[in-house]
């Protein structure tokens, strides 16, 4: 049967102020990508784009100087989505329509538009403030009370989850703290990450300010400058590229009631997603959680991890505390989680620079390479997820 491999990883330096524009921040990954694979930017005939990116397809094409691109596709919801768009690069791969895909993203989120600021949401019109949404996080019926971002929702997500499993400020904080603190000392072995070289601490964690109850600072993605690319091709056996080939073993997507993107009003804003979602991927990729060697669930906040952990069945529900606070996550523990520093540590590219993580460590080039890996998980909470494989 046909199947994708990523071959290729590009991408700038991560940064706070990048000094150009995102285009040619996209232009620079994408050759990046294209050299690490091998090949030369005249086999291009496909792109995945995430509709919040400011380069158009179009754009691309003609500043590659590319002659016949064959298929472009997008995905909507950001970073909820990041794994939707590796999977729907490999579907058209799978499907004929093209032979060599590249998947972009390429952002100015700290010296240009500011994802997490909730100014984005108001304007001034004849001496009112109006709530002004393209999309959620924010809705109707919650954002003229303050409801805005997303760290505000997750901070729902982390109240829902003390109440379910009897978790006190205290239990939270060790959770959590182990999460943020031991993703930052893989940065400091990753010299890509932004917070490369700064330590931090679980006194450093406690003391830093609260940004919604009870997230703090540290439990809170970075706002970066920089751009990433994939490179996409029909798993073949016996051609050869510089780098071993990382199979597409199984791609999802899912959307519940209230759940696109945020999860907002289910009554179960503790679970991520439900018990199908991860038993479905499993049975496509042909593995149980018990293959899975190393995971990369999406941290846009602390919270979302131990949620996902749960969900795709690594931990019991309500067993997250102990998973982490006995550094199980570690590259001696059970399951290295996030081995890049996430995107608390090492940068925040909606989710691209984790799937990137998922192919280094197959293909045994990670900064924090666990020994042997062979199989990798990439979820976005349930909402988007990867399974990868040696090809």
């Amino acid at each position: 049967m046909t199947s994708a491999s990523i071959v290729g990883i590009g991408q700038t330096e991560f940064s706070t102020r990048s000094g150009r524009s995102e285009l040619r921040l996209a232009l620079e990954a994408i050759k990046a990508a294209i050299a690490d694979a091998g090949l030369a930017l005249g086999d291009i005939d496909g792109f995945v784009r995430y509709t919040w990116d400011n380069n158009s397809e179009a754009m691309l094409t003609s500043s590659l100087g590319l002659r016949n691109v064959r298929y472009y596709g997008e995905v909507e919801h950001g970073g909820v989505n990041c794994c939707g768009a590796v999977a729907q690069a490999a579907d058209a791969i799978m499907a004929g329509r093209a032979s060599c895909v590249v998947v972009y993203r390429a952002l100015n989120a700290r010296s240009g538009t500011r994802y997490g600021r909730a100014d984005r949401y108001f304007q001034a019109s004849g001496g009112e403030t109006l709530v002004s949404l393209r999309e959620p996080p924010g809705d109707i019926y919650t954002a003229p009370f303050g409801l805005l971002v997303p760290t505000q929702f997750h901070a729902m997500y982390a109240r829902r989850y003390m109440h379910e499993y009897g978790l006190d400020e205290e239990g939270l904080t060790q959770m959590l703290g182990a999460i943020a603190v031991s993703q930052r000392e893989y940065a400091n072995r990753n010299p890509r990450a932004m917070l490369h070289d700064r330590e931090l601490t679980l006194e450093q964690y406690r003391a830093a300010r609260v940004i919604s109850e009870p997230l703090r600072l540290y439990d809170v993605c970075l706002e970066t400058d920089g751009a990433m690319a994939l490179v996409l091709v029909r798993t073949e056996s016996g051609r050869s590229f510089p780098k071993p080939p990382v199979e597409v073993l199984a791609g999802s997507q899912h959307l519940r009631r209230f759940s696109a993107p945020m999860l907002l009003y289910n009554d179960d804003l503790h679970v991520c997603s439900p018990p199908e979602v991860a038993s479905e991927l499993y049975a496509r990729a042909g593995v149980s959680p018990r293959d899975v060697d190393v995971a990369m669930l999406y941290d846009s906040t602390s919270m979302l991890v131990p949620m996902a952990l749960e969900a795709f069945g690594f931990a019991e529900p309500g067993g997250s505390h102990a998973f982490f606070t006995t550094g199980q996550n570690r590259i001696g523990g059970r399951l290295p989680i996030n081995t890049h520093g996430g995107l608390l540590s090492e940068g925040y590219f909606h989710g691209l620079n984790s799937i990137a993580e998922g192919v280094r460590q197959i293909r045994g080039d990670s900064y924090n390479q666990r020994e042997g890996a062979r199989v990798a998980l990439i979820t976005v909470r349930g909402a988007s997820s990867l399974i990868l494989g040696r090809a």
